[in-house]
């Protein structure tokens, strides 16, 4: 917006400072302020419009929205001034799109041929995807580095499968799935957090080509294989484009930098049975040392790369964020998983001193604080219970009706305390003889969605918030929209395509 930010204290001569900073202001400028300073503003304003013959605009913030979380409810659009003026990257090799002679836009006769040929090689596709992920890791076996076993590499080929689905179904029309929270967005927000670079795209697109013509081998001709082909690379430059912009926020917004970077473990603390909290700040001589505050969207996930004993390293792996706002730490809580091999090694081995890797906060699971309208429900499970914390203290317990959760028993249910005093309504449901109450099977979807509508009312205009196993937010989901709920928003651990209702809400599936 400026070339230089211009600070300018109440007790302070606007004209004089206006006259310092005059030879290098351009454009327009935006000036913010807690309500009770209104005149002083159109004072400022006044001078500028005097004196520089530019538009101004003055917006007062809301103070309660600053105080219930500072900065990051607005990550995305805030404008450089409030952020950090100095970006930090370990990503060395070239990003962006340009110089890689990727199209822009489909032709009408890629588009005709996509929409042709999509039913014919639906049947397929998982045939295909299983193909192009078996040649990719073979050729390229270090990829298998960005995956997390227990997660990723059984339903990637479905999750593919999806993404494609979505896409051959949206040629037509993409400005479908490149809105807030579609699958684009989705897609550069994983990607970010795993330091994907531009490069890997065009050798995806070489081995999905590949599996394409193996697999249909008596059905694809040139020219069908070039109609896809040129698709493919449409959607890899805009998600290319769209991480190089997420990547510049990241760098940008105040504690901000990209790529895995160092931190050093400073708090283990035990919250529930199975869960533990784990914070991190920059170690000594980091770029990022001395950060007073890490600014992220509250439901975003860290992204956390860890060396084992064997000196081997394992990751990357994605928890959520559960650091207050305004703090000078990051940190994430982990639930130790049978079999886990990262929850297992922190649980059992991570100490307070140890070095980790960790990308910056990322993740498309933010609650809505443009409508906030004492309408938003969250319902969980599990360790799902993690990014509604700092849902609830971004919206506030007057925005939150009511918070549902189920677990094994009140002991390895996490932030119970939290939510107990947040003054938000609660519904809690255990499943383990801890806690029997007649009735030890868990409730099914349909029983606890009927309980949570009988408490907050209409479901049609409220905001629901879901995370958990995904099995059960499949049943949940399934429910909420049988029943006319519109506005259904999730989180899933691993892949955001491999479930059944994606993006059902957003109606691309």
């Amino acid at each position: 917006v400026t070339d230089k930010i211009l600070f300018i204290k109440k007790n302070t001569t606007p004209l004089k400072k206006f006259n310092d900073f005059s030879p290098i202001i351009k454009n327009t400028i935006y000036l913010s302020c807690d309500k009770g300073k209104k005149d002083f503003v159109k004072m400022i304003v006044n001078t500028f419009v005097s004196r520089l013959r530019s538009p101004c605009a003055s917006t007062v913030l809301r103070p309660a929205a600053i105080r219930t979380w500072p900065l990051a409810v607005a990550a995305p659009t805030l404008s450089k001034s409030w952020r950090s003026m100095s970006s930090y990257s370990t990503l060395s090799k070239p990003r962006g799109s340009n110089g890689m002679g990727l199209p822009a836009e489909m032709s009408h006769l890629t588009v005709d041929t996509i929409v042709a040929t999509a039913p014919i090689l639906a049947p397929h596709a998982l045939h295909i995807t299983k193909n192009f992920y078996s040649r990719m890791l073979k050729s390229h076996p270090k990829i298998l580095e960005f995956f997390d076993p227990a997660h990723n590499v059984p339903i990637s080929p479905k999750a593919l499968v999806e993404s494609m689905a979505a896409y051959a179904n949206n040629t037509t029309n993409l400005s479908t799935l490149l809105t807030p929270g579609g699958l684009v967005e989705a897609i550069s927000h994983r990607h970010c957090a795993l330091a994907i670079f531009p490069e890997q795209y065009v050798l995806a697109h070489t081995h999905l080509m590949a599996a394409i013509e193996e697999v249909m081998d008596d059905v694809v001709t040139p020219e069908i294989s070039a109609a896809w082909s040129e698709a493919i690379l449409v959607l890899a430059r805009k998600c290319i484009d769209k991480e190089e912009y997420l990547y510049k926020i990241s760098e940008e917004r105040a504690g901000g930098w990209s790529g895995f970077t160092n931190f050093t473990v400073t708090g283990i603390v035990d919250i529930a049975s199975g869960v533990k909290q784990i914070s991190f700040k920059p170690p000594a001589g980091s770029p990022l040392e001395g950060t007073r505050h890490f600014e992220f969207a509250p439901g975003q996930y860290l992204t956390l790369k860890i060396e084992i004993s064997d000196g081997v390293g394992v990751g990357p792996r994605h928890y959520m964020c559960t650091a207050p706002p305004d703090q000078d730490f990051l940190q994430c809580t982990i639930k130790k998983l049978p079999g886990g091999k990262v929850s297992t090694y922190v649980h059992e081995q991570l100490q307070v001193g140890d070095t980790v890797k960790l990308t910056p906060p990322h993740g498309v699971f933010t609650p809505d604080t443009e409508s906030v309208d004492s309408s938003s429900v969250f319902l969980s499970a599990g360790i799902g219970v993690t990014p509604m914390l700092n849902m609830h203290r971004a919206l506030g317990s007057e925005n939150v009706k009511l918070v549902v959760h189920v677990d094994r028993t009140p002991s390895t249910h996490p932030y119970k305390d939290y939510f107990d005093a947040s003054g938000s309504k609660t519904l809690y449901k255990y499943t383990d003889v801890e806690t029997f109450d007649g009735n030890l099977n868990p409730p099914s979807a349909a029983e606890l969605v009927s309980e949570t509508i009988a408490l907050v009312g209409d479901s049609v205009d409220h905001n629901f918030y879901i995370c958990g196993p995904d099995d059960w937010m499949d049943n949940v989901k399934a429910e909420l929209l049988e029943r006319g709920a519109r506005k259904v928003k999730f989180e899933v651990f691993g892949s955001q395509l491999a479930t059944d209702y994606p993006f059902a809400a957003l109606g691309i599936l």
